[in-house]
């Protein structure tokens, strides 16, 4: 059986790139520096990720040998983000970089890739979705860059990684059970969505009722009616009320945003698009409002950024920065 690879860790080397490629968009940015400095002290994860990161990247040999992290001043590090930052501007440093990014995202993720994908029933790629329909009358429509595996039944549902809806025909003797890492969500006649993210999960209920448990939710677990979604993670949970057609809207191919930050938005566009998106934090938080088709989920990107007045900048198929 193949061993699960640790989620924490997975996000940190995940957020040490992303801070690798944004420091180097932005390298004479304050705010930017200032903010990579706060994440890479945060945590001593933090810090071996980005260590990590440095070492894949092969820069870390540019730093003087022998001295420790206590010994490096902030300053140094952050003049040594400015001058790979001014050497990213020339043609061969941005090849060079581009081919050792693709190293890197190899060396990081091809394992727990393996692992996830021999666990799988049922795997998408990007900007795929799927129908699943069930021997019970049930029906799934499996998200884009999404995996599911049954368990013991096609009742017992374990969503891996991204987002599906479910149609389900309920029975009280059999129950239909989603587990996403510490978390299960129970039908009780309805459909619904779930999205995973590591060991965060999003629910929300199209129609009829479910009860989700684990985690940080209370020991008796949490229902859900229609147009009520829930997310949580290991630290807290949050629940809040909507308007329930706009529930499982991918599936139909729209992309619906009611007022919420950018970053939440791109984050449900990221499973259609086939490279990495990086946000700068100035703009993650802007609110943003409306109903895109993802049939064209490049120019919905495009379309996102300009309602914010914000620039793309795309490196071949791999990256998209949106400052």
């Amino acid at each position: 059986m193949a061993t699960q690879s640790d989620p924490i860790r997975e996000r940190a080397l995940k957020d040490a790139t992303n801070w690798l490629i944004l420091l180097q968009e932005q390298a004479d940015d304050p705010g930017t520096q200032q903010e990579f400095r706060e994440w890479r002290m945060a945590s001593p994860v933090h810090e071996d990720a980005w260590l990590h990161t440095e070492k894949t990247m092969g820069i870390v040999e540019q730093l003087r040998p022998g001295l420790t992290r206590a010994q490096v001043p902030q300053s140094e590090t952050v003049a040594f983000v400015r001058r790979t930052g001014e050497r990213s501007r020339s043609w061969r440093w941005s090849m060079v970089g581009v081919t050792a990014l693709a190293a890197c995202l190899a060396l990081v993720f091809i394992a727990p890739e393996i692992a996830l994908r021999l666990r799988a029933d049922r795997l998408t790629g990007a900007g795929q979705s799927i129908a699943i329909p069930l021997p019970d009358g049930s029906s799934i429509t499996l998200g884009p860059s999404s995996a599911l595996a049954f368990d013991g039944d096609r009742r017992h549902i374990v969503l891996l990684r991204g987002e599906a809806l479910f149609s389900v025909a309920h029975d009280e003797r059999h129950p239909f059970v989603v587990k996403t890492g510490a978390f299960q969500t129970e039908d009780i006649g309805t459909v619904f969505d779930v999205r995973r993210d590591g060991e965060s999960i999003a629910v929300a209920v199209k129609s009829g009722r479910v009860s989700v448990r684990g985690g940080t939710l209370p020991a008796a677990g949490q229902e859900l009616g229609e147009g009520q979604s829930l997310t949580a993670d290991t630290a807290a949970w949050h629940m809040r009320s909507g308007q329930s057609d706009q529930i499982g809207a991918w599936a139909d191919g729209l992309l619906v945003a009611n007022d919420e930050p950018m970053g939440e938005v791109i984050a449900r566009l990221r499973p259609w698009l086939r490279g990495k998106v990086i946000v700068s934090s100035r703009l993650a938080m802007q609110p943003i409002s409306g109903v895109y088709s993802l049939s064209d989920p490049s120019a919905t990107l495009d379309a996102i950024a300009h309602a914010r007045q914000a620039n793309v900048r795309r490196i071949g198929p791999w990256l998209a920065a949106i400052y």
